[in-house]
């Protein structure tokens, strides 16, 4: 079981991120959440949407249960304002999209990436995905936070 101080240091990472930034082959930037797995040291990819996307997906609580949704819901949308904004003042020039996906049976995700002209986002928010909720907050070129 984890105690409240073991599960407050797990989540250090994502609410006060740091982020590091790698170029792709055709010299894209691609903008990657720093954590204890380590960094990503090569990029040969097609898909810039899908790979930040993946990459910058970070577990924030596990099997909730409905019970606990409502404060877990309120929790994951401050983290994800917090890391939109972080992502907003690190990178003022990019737009980004910050997902917050609640799965009561299975886990909490919070992952982001940047918008990519003529790259779909990760998730069509006009598709249900079931059992997941999923809460999407974005910034624009100005830097002011759209919801």
């Amino acid at each position: 079981m984890m105690n409240l101080y073991t599960a407050i240091h797990k989540l250090m990472p994502i609410v006060y991120p740091s982020f590091y930034t790698l170029l792709d082959i055709a010299r894209n930037e691609l903008v990657f959440l720093e954590t204890e797995d380590g960094k990503i040291c090569e990029l040969n990819i097609s898909d810039k949407t899908q790979c930040e996307a993946v990459s910058n997906h970070y577990h924030l609580f596990e099997k909730v249960g409905k019970n606990n949704c409502g404060r877990v819901v309120e929790i994951g949308k401050s983290i994800a304002n917090n890391l939109l904004h972080s992502l907003a003042q690190s990178f003022p020039a990019k737009n980004f999209i910050v997902y917050l996906e609640v799965n009561a049976k299975d886990s909490v995700i919070i992952r982001f990436h940047q918008i990519w002209e003529n790259e779909p986002p990760y998730f069509d928010m006009t598709q249900n995905y079931n059992d997941v909720e999923i809460f999407e907050f974005k910034t624009d070129t100005s830097s002011k936070l759209v919801y």
